[in-house]
């Protein structure tokens, strides 16, 4: 029988703040391909799967990628059809480089002892089946913003707008916060050798009202919220309004809504007719950027103050000393709005905690950057890293960025300002 030894790998699960613990057994070197370490990453939604083969080096930028390639989910009866094809189509490669030694699936949907279901697909899909299937010795199932959560340690500081520039302590808890069209959120703790993701769902907290025109808000998007509901047949007395209802992609349009409400004068008939053929919340986006409607305007401005304060709770709540990450589709696209409209000062604007408030670093992750793919990669050097531990293949291979070199100047010269 070969060798083999046992490792526990955290899977985080979506949608309860629970993380569920399993061993598996690490295949010994020899189950692998003869000619390196090649791993399979992939992120995966209900419109499209992207895979990514690469061949494993020490430093995580240096690796070589072998082959990509996006498919379209909604044409394939399951994930493992997906690799499948993937494998077949990339024959040439495997046959020279070796056969995939793990396979780590970053996937839209909530997973639990490496077993993940996708409503969108219907993908039932589980890892140790996945594993016989694919005949690939690891295959690791992963929720995808928990994959987001890793990905922060792949980033080089070329992959971010720097918003708050302060050093990072670089063993500090990190906070990952993403609006797009939900509200993702993650933290990471360092645990004395490397940083582990622990899955929140901070984007369902409470959002608070200011003021009595925040309270309208409040009450118009609770009753869009119940309306919602009742035509959906699951009809509830709901309480609740959301972060997630004014920061995410989607609440920027209610929140659109409610102020044409309240300035209909205001209101743009060439703006509406491109709500109708555009996305809502990008065309409130493109006006408030272009200054010329006050009522995309007030909504924008609506979304940076709630958006900053929620960015200055978790402050609060985590003291995030190795930084706020802020990664999602809408804040990259807006983010000379949010400088316009001052977004750190609603970071900071914590009263006797200002101050403490002042000195966590944030940053932005930029669109371009496929920060989930980059957290899958990072999770499958954790794999090979188990298979092959005298190679130095580490998660925490990647160059240190300019802030944890900041953090070690001050540290060093705390009478200079850096």
């Amino acid at each position: 029988m070969k060798k083999t030894t046992v490792a526990m790998v955290t899977a985080a699960l979506s949608g309860s703040s629970i993380l569920a613990y399993w061993y598996y057994l690490v295949p010994s070197p020899a189950q692998c391909g003869p000619h390196g370490h090649i791993y399979i990453v992939g992120d995966v939604g209900g419109t499209n799967s992207r895979l990514s083969l690469y061949k494993s080096d020490v430093n995580l930028q240096q690796e070589p990628l072998l082959a990509s390639k996006t498919y379209p989910s909604q044409d394939y009866r399951s994930l493992t059809t997906v690799i499948k094809m993937f494998c077949e189509e990339n024959e040439k490669i495997l046959q020279k480089e070796g056969s995939p030694c793990a396979c780590v699936m970053a996937v839209a949907g909530p997973v639990e002892f490496n077993k993940a279901y996708m409503p969108n697909t219907r993908w039932n899909m589980d890892g140790a089946q996945m594993e016989k299937d694919l005949k690939i010795p690891k295959v690791l199932l992963m929720n995808d913003f928990v994959a987001v959560g890793y990905g922060i340690l792949g980033l080089e500081t070329k992959d971010y707008h720097v918003v708050q520039d302060k050093p990072c302590n670089p063993r500090g808890p990190i906070v990952v916060y993403g609006p797009g069209t939900g509200l993702g959120q993650a933290y990471l703790t360092h645990d004395g050798k490397q940083y582990t993701v622990w899955p929140s769902e901070g984007g369902h907290s409470d959002w608070a009202p200011r003021s009595n025109q925040e309270m309208r808000l409040w009450h118009f998007l609770k009753a869009r919220v119940r309306g919602r509901m009742f035509a959906a047949g699951t009809p509830l007395d709901v309480d609740h309004v959301s972060q997630e209802r004014v920061i995410s992609g989607s609440g920027i349009a209610d929140v659109y809504d409610f102020y044409k409400n309240e300035y209909p004068e205001f209101v743009s008939e060439e703006i509406e007719k491109k709500m109708l053929t555009m996305n809502k919340s990008a065309v409130v986006s493109i006006h408030a950027q272009k200054k010329d409607n006050y009522v995309c305007r007030k909504a924008m401005e609506q979304w940076a103050v709630s958006f900053g304060q929620a960015v200055g709770d978790l402050a609060l709540a985590y003291l995030p000393t190795g930084g706020i990450y802020i990664a999602g589709g809408v804040a990259p696209k807006n983010i000379n709005l949010l400088r316009e409209m001052n977004f750190t000062k609603w970071v900071t604007a914590k009263g006797r905690l200002s101050q403490t408030m002042e000195s966590i670093p944030v940053f932005i992750v930029k669109q371009s950057v496929p920060v989930g793919l980059v957290g899958a990669r990072v999770v499958a050097r954790r794999v090979l890293g188990d298979i092959y531990p005298s190679d130095g293949i580490s998660s925490d291979k990647a160059p240190k960025n300019r802030h944890e070199s900041q953090m070690f100047l001050h540290m060093q010269y705390p009478e200079m300002e850096w």
